[in-house]
């Protein structure tokens, strides 16, 4: 058994994986797919004559693939590799195009055609062998040895006739110079218009085959035009969607996304702008409350101090105010310090802090201006006590405390509380700013997360509207409308080819259009046709050239015929002076040469009846027997699917076989369904077969069957019945059966009938 077939480099197949055979194997595959390709290297590996280029199948092999014909068979281990003839292969283990009939005197000898037709006629061998041995013996009226010797004696009188009117005509006509030239022209002419007539011949068969060629090459092309119109129908129906371009309703999805984005962007700088703002304000908010707390010890121990100051000065006093200088000078002190306070802030705070410590220094030069001074302490009691203030201070601030008048320290100290309190308002103002920059930079925040918000919807909506037709993308969605477009304009053209090709070959439909290209084109195929060869120039060219061989060899024949006439004129004109002895002399030679026919025919049909006596004779005891074990071995094949049928031969032609109907009643195979019939000439091929492989001890020999679309005739119910019928046989021989079929259903169908089959999908 084969178990694999290795298509190294054999026709459309290169590099392609082994195919795995089992005991029952179903290959499936479209038209075009290679089953054909299958078969043919089958029958390259199974069959060594068919890869001589003088044999018909390695002339087929050799003109279709060339020496593109690597392949080869692995065996089961154990099973001895298969052998057989080319044509008994292609006779007998193989059934191709649906063709199931048989008769057995198919590829046979003439004897056996000679039985086949005797057995036909329900005729007698042994009766007809002795009326044969009769007819060529008896030498009775009527009979062939009569008739010879009734010739030979017309033969002798005529040819001495003949000869006295040779004589005759010899002596009258001097002469024939003119009719001799005559008769050579017209021989020379019919020799020339026979040779026109062979080149006619040849150049017609040029012709034929480049005709044929054509068709194979028309009929290729149209399968090729449906193939591509059911692919391109295909793509459009998946393109469906795309039929309408929506692409402005994406765009403006599109638009909407990117304003989302321009707005989110946008917000985004506002946002970071008013971010660094803040932070600039936390910073200056920073440095007034670092500023704040480094003057606050100051202010507190400046309240301290001014009350003990306060208290010294609190014993009685003269009354007397500070003069006009010291009030200028408390007044420019403090404008020194907001303008100090204004330069170092730079900002509406410190403007006010400014504004702040001025004011305050015009207040205090005016209290302290009222203000009674003591001027009963002694200077150096005043300094003692002012450097006790002085050493208090040092422990809060590194500028040096005045040291020698009191007016003086009340002064300092009225400084440094009112630059704590323009600090303290610097800070406040600044704080407040902030606090409206905090809020401006949240409002900020919440306003770009309501716009990303958006731009992710609007991103979502566009993205959603890709994904509900099937896309990633716009380039992917534009691709799709493209591709559409594309398949449309191809199924439009494919459209007009294929309505061309049905209107050419007069079919209803493509269904009808498909078969008609698949009949012609496995005819021309059997036939070994070349669509390469296909050159439509070439063929015009030659359609001319016959049109003039054509043409030449009318005026040749004209001109035979008119010189044919010239010579019978003259001949007449002969004739009238030999009184009609030229014809009488042809007459005489046709006669003799008639005579002379017969009596060869006679013999030969008496040579005839001699050895169909013989062979009659051996009919006689052999066919009885043959027919009754043909008909029995039919019948057991049969059984597997009709268990009653009792089939009968009386020839060896399955067509005119008998068979038994539901009912029990022997009728001839023509007379039954068409179903029935079809079964009937599988058994009968398969019973064929398997006589082909049994010896005379009866002991069958290994073999296998190749089906190619062998049920190409059969409705559903008799290819289940088909399917049964190999199964049962299968069992029975032990063969390798492989089916190779487009029909998907035909897989489907045999692993119901027989579980353990193996499909190959192409």
């Amino acid at each position: 058994m084969i178990k694999s077939l290795a298509l190294n480099n054999f026709g459309k197949f290169s590099g392609y994986p082994p195919l795995d055979f089992g005991s029952f194997t179903v290959i499936t595959g479209p038209n075009e797919a290679g089953k054909t390709t299958i078969f043919d290297a089958l029958l390259h590996n199974l069959c060594p004559d068919s890869r001589k280029k003088d044999r018909r199948a390695g002339k087929s092999l050799e003109e279709r693939y060339g020496a593109q014909r690597d392949s080869s068979l692995i065996w089961e281990k154990g099973s001895a590799p298969l052998s057989f003839d080319s044509t008994e292969f292609l006779e007998i283990f193989a059934v191709r195009g649906g063709d199931i009939s048989v008769t057995a005197a198919k590829g046979k000898s003439w004897e056996t055609i000679a039985e086949s037709r005797l057995l036909t006629s329900g005729l007698d061998p042994k009766q007809i062998a002795a009326g044969l041995r009769y007819q060529a013996e008896t030498k009775s009226k009527d009979s062939a040895q009569a008739e010879i010797l009734g010739l030979q004696k017309v033969i002798g009188a005529a040819k001495t006739a003949l000869a006295e009117m040779k004589s005759r005509r010899d002596s009258i006509i001097g002469g024939g110079a003119e009719q001799a030239e005559l008769e050579a022209a017209i021989k020379n002419k019919k020799e020339t218009l026979a040779a026109k007539a062979a080149e006619l011949q040849a150049l017609q068969g040029e012709i034929d085959k480049l005709a044929s060629a054509g068709k194979l090459k028309a009929a290729l092309a149209g399968i090729k035009a449906l193939r591509e119109f059911k692919e391109a129908g295909d793509e459009l129906a998946a393109l469906a969607a795309f039929a309408r371009n929506e692409t402005p309703a994406y765009l403006a999805l599109k638009g909407r996304q990117l304003e989302a984005e321009k707005a989110a962007v946008s917000a985004e700088a506002a946002l970071s702008e008013k971010r660094s703002a803040l932070s600039a304000s936390n910073s200056a908010l920073s440095l007034l409350a670092s500023r704040e707390r480094s003057l606050k010890p100051r202010k507190e121990l400046a309240e301290s101090i001014s009350a003990k100051v306060t208290a010294f000065a609190s014993e009685p006093l003269s009354s007397t105010r500070v003069s006009r200088p010291v009030r200028w000078a408390i007044w420019a002190a403090g404008a020194a310090l907001a303008c100090f306070v204004a330069y170092s802030g730079g900002n509406p705070g410190a403007y006010a802090a400014a504004a702040a410590i001025f004011i305050a220094s015009v207040w205090v030069g005016l209290t302290l201006s009222a203000r009674p001074v003591s001027t009963l302490r002694a200077p150096a009691e005043v300094k003692k006590f002012l450097a006790g203030l002085a050493s208090d201070w040092a422990g809060v601030s590194p500028e040096p405390f005045p040291a020698l008048d009191l007016e003086a320290a009340r002064v300092y100290l009225a400084g440094a509380a009112a630059g704590y309190a323009s600090a303290l308002e610097m800070l406040s103002a600044k704080a407040a700013e902030n606090a409206v920059l905090e809020a401006g930079v949240k409002m900020a925040e919440q306003n770009l997360e309501v716009l990303k918000e958006g731009q992710a919807s609007a991103k979502s909506d566009a993205e959603a509207w890709l994904k509900a037709r099937g896309c990633s993308s716009e380039e992917d969605y534009r691709g799709k409308i493209s591709a559409y477009e594309n398949a449309s304009a191809r199924a439009s053209a494919l459209a007009l080819s294929v309505s061309g090709f049905r209107q050419k070959n007069g079919s209803t439909g493509d269904e009808d259009l498909k078969n008609t290209l698949f009949i012609e084109k496995e005819a021309l195929d059997r036939r070994g046709v070349d669509p390469d060869l296909a050159d439509e120039p070439e063929l015009e060219r030659l359609n001319k050239r016959a049109a003039t061989l054509v043409a030449e060899k009318d005026a040749l024949t004209a001109a035979v015929n008119a010189a044919d006439r010239e010579l019978e004129s003259r001949r007449a004109a002969s004739g009238a002076r030999l009184e009609g002895l030229p014809e009488r002399i042809n007459r005489a030679e046709t006669e003799i040469a008639a005579a002379t026919d017969d009596i060869i025919s006679l013999e030969l049909r008496i040579q005839a009846y001699i050895l169909a006596a013989g062979i009659f004779d051996k009919l006689a005891d052999s066919s009885a027997l043959a027919f009754t074990e043909l008909g029995k071995e039919v019948s057991a094949t049969l059984s597997a699917v009709l268990p009653s049928a009792r089939t009968e031969f009386r020839v060896f032609d399955a067509h005119e076989a008998s068979l038994s109907d539901a009912g029990g009643n022997i009728r001839q195979i023509k007379q039954l369904s068409s179903g029935t019939r079809d079964l009937f000439m599988l058994a009968a091929r398969l019973t064929m077969a398997k006589k082909a492989r049994t010896d005379k001890t009866g002991k069958l020999s290994p073999a296998l069957l190749v089906l190619d679309e062998p049920f190409y005739t059969l409705d559903p119910a008799r290819t289940g019945a088909a399917l049964k019928l190999l199964a049962s046989f299968q069992e029975a021989t032990g063969w390798q059966i492989i089916i190779l079929t487009k029909d998907p259903a035909i897989r489907a169908l045999a692993g119901g009938i027989k579980p353990a089959i193996t499909g190959i999908d192409l």
